[in-house]
């Protein structure tokens, strides 16, 4: 199958290492595409807690750079927000840093650990998967809440949202600041992905974000945002089930029936081939099925998230 390539040129945004609050940073990616994530930092006066890790080594150490210029101690908290490779394959190169996750995250990882990321190569060639693999979480939690605070630095809260993006997604919340990493709940300028996803309780969690005293959030991908980021993401999820109950039942492949959807404003933002994953979910929500069930054939699914961008470059 032919690679993906030049997909990624509508629009773009400021990246790097940007302070949101007192001593509260955020690793902005400047494309926010395919596997091109954000990541945080919230530091302490001896160790920084680093939300989210990069997916390969040299981006990882691009951010542990640019931490080590901005003068922040160095990781020694990892919090995983969810289970994909983009957020969780480098953790293993802070070999003094613990990695925290849910239980229902751990889970997943210790699933993938055999799983080789080279084998994206055949969709996305350009991009580099050296330095890229998982690494068992050292601490695992359940509950509600676990509070993390290092000397000198505001508390944070790990708050699990339930099967959402992914079956064990959680954010992190600092009260005081008002700032929420929100990891892939929210997807700002960039087309959420629903491969892995509970699209109904996605829109709960958001609802939940918008019901938060906050004003900062860190998207998982995208420019840092305030509530209109995290409306945004619900508006597009919305769509998406909407459009998928309008279709259900069509006697069309997914390819055609994807063609079919008014996407409105989101047709603009980035990777809008995602549709294809997105719509396919959905219908497999409407239809009852668990969303813990895999889709049914991904690289069938990603030939045809080719086709649909394929399609709508020719328009």
């Amino acid at each position: 199958m032919a690679g993906w390539k030049n997909w990624s040129s509508w629009g773009s945004w400021s990246g790097g290492l940007v302070e949101v609050a007192e001593m509260i940073y955020a690793y902005i990616d400047s494309e926010g595409t395919w596997f091109k994530s954000n990541s945080g930092a919230i530091a302490g006066d001896e160790y920084t807690i680093l939300i989210d890790t990069q997916y390969n080594a040299d981006r990882m150490r691009g951010l542990l750079s640019a931490m080590e210029n901005k003068g922040l101690p160095d990781p020694r908290v990892v919090v995983l927000t969810h289970h994909h490779g983009d957020h969780a394959w480098t953790t293993y190169m802070l070999k003094n840093a613990v990695t925290v996750c849910h239980e229902r995250t751990a889970r997943m990882v210790e699933s993938m650990l055999g799983l080789d990321p080279s084998m994206y190569k055949a969709i996305f060639p350009d991009l580099d998967f050296m330095g890229a693999r998982y690494t068992i979480p050292d601490v695992a939690f359940s509950g509600d809440k676990l509070t993390l605070k290092s000397h000198g630095a505001p508390k944070a809260e790990v708050i699990p949202v339930g099967h959402t993006h992914t079956p064990g997604d959680a954010i992190v919340y600092v009260p005081d600041h008002k700032v929420v990493f929100t990891g892939d709940l929210v997807f700002y300028n960039v087309t959420p992905l629903a491969i892995d996803a509970h699209l109904a309780g996605w829109i709960d969690a958001l609802d939940q974000l918008l019901d938060m005293d906050a004003d900062t959030y860190v998207p998982g991908h995208g420019p840092v945002t305030g509530e209109e980021g995290v409306r945004e993401a619900k508006d597009y999820l919305e769509i998406v089930l909407r459009e998928a109950e309008r279709l259900m039942g069509s006697s069309e492949d997914l390819l055609e029936m994807a063609k079919k959807v008014n996407l409105g404003r989101f047709a603009e933002w980035k990777d809008p081939e995602r549709i294809i994953p997105n719509l396919e979910r959905a219908l497999m929500e409407i239809s009852g099925i668990p969303p813990e069930q895999p889709l049914p054939n991904v690289m069938e699914t990603a030939m045809k998230m080719g086709q649909y961008r394929q399609w709508l470059q020719s328009k």
